[in-house]
């Protein structure tokens, strides 16, 4: 028995086209928003949604194709930590000495039975932002000796040995698969490379190594998709469980169309890792865009990665119909039903779909890499600060080194990107190898001082000139126009919008982790200031602040002071009152710095050692009265109300006696 099925969803006047198709019904034409269909048919579709829209040949394909579920196949969501903030790390925030990777994995056993002794953090699937055909995975998790302290902790919570309620199938974690987010306009799965645990909402599919590509491959196209989506019932921003995803139809692979599949599948993902590479706090990080790029000029290379963007793009959008045609051809989708599909899932959504408000799960599939100046020159600069700080490889800017091959993306993630300075072991290097070209400090220390050997804007410009040659200069006037200030020390004194600060911040801020590694020690007036590198602090970096750099400056001031003070007794009529602003003037810097000295030595009399296993926040909370960051002080002020106590900070306040016991 069949059943009138009205669908006006596309229409804005409503009224008008119900009108529109009762009228045809009653002078027994047919109508495009007309449907008449048996609802037994229904039963066809896993769930029985009421896809009366849907043609028979398209839900026969979920009768005629096997699930995605089967014995090779399988669908698994992952672990819940009850509290993010103490056992995830963005993955450039602990020292990379401390990340588990694949030199530690011993390949006579299943990793999964062992112990991560050392080394606390292994890479973390938790959906969040999500990119067509590959995203970075920006987290870690605290999983040392087999996740015993998160156990614990959940233990605590639901009692004894019931962490097992919040650790779900941890005979998966370690394997390499496909994981995804689930809220997006789009069904599309990301490579998941080896040694990552899973997360409860980085839900991810595991499947046969020689099939994965494949498998890949018809997951990123439109047919995989709309058949998630019927399912579901909604087009617009559903929300992708597991359950759903487990019994989506696949056809055979095993033919050229499958193989040609993967064959784009990683295609697709190498053009998305490429772009990626100028992405600083990837692991696939190589060189800013500006470097990745060659041009007279700025201006120049900033034009030469729009098109190589525009370029990348137009190869994905190919690369995706081949992906359609394909996927069309294995399921057999002809017809009205392929030009339903071809038409865009948009239109097939309900009066209920909105953009997703999920905090962890949000959509940004289209988004493209940036291509404004301002935020190419800004990478820029905080590549040149990398150099400065040994941090990252300027033999890769200059020439000297040759781009490196990006493993298969599948592969476990490394410690350090590619573009960093590091040994063979894949650490950093704490100092250069014989005959490196740049130098840089040792203990992570530079100063805001021109007259400094370690004055930051002279090592910035040192790397200028390396990797720029004779065009340095008009390099350097050219970033000054773009960013609108007089010069780079401009740039770097300016805590607020528009300065490097700021810019550090938002940039090493991602999966609702603020993780700055350069830190800026500011004077009050900002007359005088001190930037440490995160990886390169230890008991001793702040007493060596103090002691060399600081008080140093203090003296010498305290000398210039004396001088003036000399000169004006000599000095009669205008020369007398011009010093009198000279003095005041070196009277207020003094001032200003000694503010910084006094601060500065308070934080060193806490006595605190760092612990980079804390994370940032709780590591900087005792620089608060230093660091023109907000964040700062807050944790500090919840640090001694008792907060964090499992953290290293936490336990030595504790035991001096700093935390208020009420």
């Amino acid at each position: 028995m069949t059943t009138t099925f009205l669908r006006l969803l596309a229409h804005d006047d409503k009224a008008a086209a119900l009108a529109e198709a009762v009228a045809a019904l009653r002078e027994g034409g047919g109508h495009a928003d007309v449907f008449n269909v048996d609802p037994a048919s229904f039963a066809q579709i896993p769930g029985s949604p009421m896809a009366y829209w849907v043609g028979e040949k398209l839900k026969q394909v979920f009768i005629e194709f096997e699930t995605l579920e089967t014995t090779e196949r399988t669908v698994r969501v992952g672990l819940q930590t009850s509290d993010d903030f103490r056992f995830l790390r963005a993955w450039w925030e602990v020292h990379p000495l401390n990340i588990f990777t694949e030199r530690e994995a011993d390949s006579s056993l299943a990793f999964q039975e062992q112990n991560v002794q050392d080394k606390w953090w292994c890479t973390h699937a938790k959906g969040g932002h999500s990119t067509l055909y590959f995203s970075d995975f920006d987290l870690l998790i605290n999983w040392k000796n087999n996740g015993s302290e998160l156990k614990s902790w959940l233990g605590s919570l639901y009692g004894g040995t019931h962490w097992s309620k919040s650790i779900r199938n941890l005979e998966y974690y370690f394997l390499p698969g496909l994981t995804f987010i689930r809220r997006a306009r789009k069904f599309s799965p990301i490579p998941m490379p080896k040694y990552t645990i899973i997360n409860v909402r980085g839900t991810s599919i595991y499947t046969k190594s020689d099939q994965i590509n494949r498998e890949l491959g018809l997951m990123f196209s439109k047919p995989f998709d709309f058949l998630i989506k019927i399912m579901l019932g909604r087009f617009e921003f559903p929300q992708f469980d597991g359950g759903t995803i487990s019994k989506t139809p696949v056809p055979d692979l095993d033919n050229p169309e499958g193989v040609r599949l993967g064959e784009l599948a990683l295609a697709c993902v190498a053009l998305k890792r490429d772009l990626d590479r100028v992405n600083e706090t990837s692991h696939v990080f190589h060189l800013p865009a500006l470097l990745h790029m060659t041009g007279a000029t700025l201006t120049a290379r900033a034009a030469a990665w729009e098109a190589h963007i525009a370029a990348s793009e137009a190869q994905l959008a190919a690369n995706q119909r081949e992906i359609d045609e394909l996927a069309f051809q294995l399921y057999g989708i002809a017809g009205e039903d392929r030009q339903a599909i071809e038409a865009g899932s948009g239109s097939q959504g309900s009066a209920a779909d909105d953009e997703p408000n999920d905090e962890d799960d949000t959509d940004t599939d289209l988004a493209s890499p940036p291509t404004d100046h301002t935020s190419l020159v800004t990478a820029l600069i905080s590549y040149l600060v990398g150099c400065a700080f040994g941090r990252f490889d300027v033999r890769y800017a200059t020439g000297e080194r040759p781009t490196p091959l990006l493993p298969d993306p599948f592969a476990p993630l490394p410690a350090c990107s590619p573009g960093m300075l590091i040994g063979s072991d894949g650490l950093p290097l704490r100092e250069g190898p014989a005959g490196y070209p740049l130098a840089f400090p040792v203990h992570g220390i530079l100063v805001d001082d021109p007259d400094h050997r370690d004055d930051l804007v002279r090592r910035v410009r040192a790397a200028l000139d390396l990797i720029f040659d004779r065009d340095a200069e008009a390099i350097e006037q050219e970033i000054c126009q773009v960013l609108a200030i007089h010069d780079l020390r401009d740039y770097f004194r300016r805590p607020g919008k528009g300065g490097f600060w700021d810019d550090h911040l938002k940039r090493y801020a991602k999966s609702r982790r603020k993780a700055p590694i350069y830190w800026l020690l500011q004077s009050p007036k900002r007359t005088y200031a001190l930037w440490l590198y995160l990886h390169r602090l230890d008991s001793d970096t702040l007493s060596k602040a103090l002691v060399s750099y600081v008080e140093p400056r203090l003296r010498l001031e305290e000398e210039r002071l004396a001088t003036l003070r000399t000169a004006k007794g000599s000095a009669t009529g205008r020369d007398l009152r011009q010093a009198e602003r000279n003095i005041e003037r070196q009277e207020a810097l003094l001032s200003d710095i000694r503010e910084l000295r006094d601060r500065l030595d308070r934080a060193v009399r806490h006595y605190l050692a760092p612990d980079l296993n804390d994370g940032v926040v709780l590591t900087i909370a005792p620089l608060h009265e230093l660091v023109p960051w907000k964040e700062a002080k807050h944790y500090w002020e919840e640090l001694l109300a008792g907060k964090y106590a499992w953290s290293s900070i936490g336990k030595q306040l504790r035991t001096q006696g700093l935390v208020d016991s009420r």
